[in-house]
């Protein structure tokens, strides 16, 4: 019986880190609000660091952004966004954004959007 005890203790920790935090709907919107200007931002600086020409950057960046379908982001990710704490979002690690957006990324930029790869041509 303590064997049972002791299993089933060790289960609800371990599964209770797999049940998504309860986020309410606010919060959900400011995250994605945030992240999709981030995204952007940081794309933008990324690619004018790389020496790419800046109109090119901004029809690039306006091209995808009037592309972006948020409900798509949202579904794609949250679920893995809402497992981790507050903290753990704030500090925004590497480990989160592998792991919650690579796939969605990879989506979004090589098969939605290879076209508009042209516009960035040097």
């Amino acid at each position: 019986m303590k064997k049972f005890l002791a299993i089933l203790f060790l289960s609800v920790i371990i599964s209770g880190q797999a049940i998504a935090y309860n986020y309410d709907a606010q919060f959900k919107k400011e995250f994605y609000d945030s992240f999709v200007v981030n995204f952007f931002q940081s794309l933008q600086q990324s690619l004018l660091s790389q020496g790419f020409i800046e109109d090119k950057v901004y029809l690039y960046i306006s091209t995808l952004r009037a592309r972006l379908d948020r409900s798509e982001l949202e579904n794609s990710t949250w679920a893995c966004v809402s497992k981790y704490s507050p903290s753990q979002l704030n500090n925004g690690t590497k480990k989160i954004i592998d792991e919650c957006f690579d796939s969605w990324t990879n989506k979004f930029f090589f098969e939605k959007n290879s076209d508009a790869l042209n516009l960035l041509k040097k």
